[in-house]
């Protein structure tokens, strides 16, 4: 006989689970106790489809973990000047180290953004694999000289 557990119960299974057990053991335990009712073919519809969603995989788990923690961050980065301007554009791999510093590690492909050519705050966006978005400033200042 197919039952619905209403509470975890230890030989057979967590509360929700769907077991076979023998009709006695049903009849005279568990619907006097209320520890499960009769699993309906509505009840193994919905359980059926409940086991047949996609699982997130351990990747995406940590992906969604990383987007979490990296969203609205502020990536300093500090360039030579020349002329007025940082003397060479600010490029991805420089957020990576920027990211390293603060300990993220992120690939240079998540970081979706051009060369940045100016001193001030831009947003870049990461995109990760798996569809999760964050969102960093990135501050370009000038480089402090040491001993000035």
């Amino acid at each position: 006989m197919l039952v619905s557990l209403l509470n975890d119960v230890r030989a057979l299974g967590p509360k929700g689970a769907i077991v076979d057990v023998p009709e006695g053991y049903a009849r005279s335990f568990l619907f006097p106790e209320h520890l499960a009712v009769l699993a309906t073919k509505d009840v193994v519809a919905a359980d059926k489809a409940l086991d047949d969603r996609p699982k997130e995989s351990k990747a995406e788990r940590e992906e969604r973990e990383l987007a979490g923690e990296v969203d609205g961050l502020e990536v300093v980065i500090p360039v030579k000047v020349e002329k007025n301007l940082p003397a060479q554009p600010v490029t991805a791999d420089d957020v990576r180290k920027g990211l390293k510093e603060l300990g993220f590690k992120i690939p240079r492909e998540y970081l979706k953004m051009n060369a940045i050519k100016d001193f001030g705050t831009v947003e870049v966006p990461v995109m990760f694999p798996s569809g999760f978005e964050s969102q960093l400033s990135v501050i370009i200042e000038r480089e402090r000289n040491e001993g000035c």
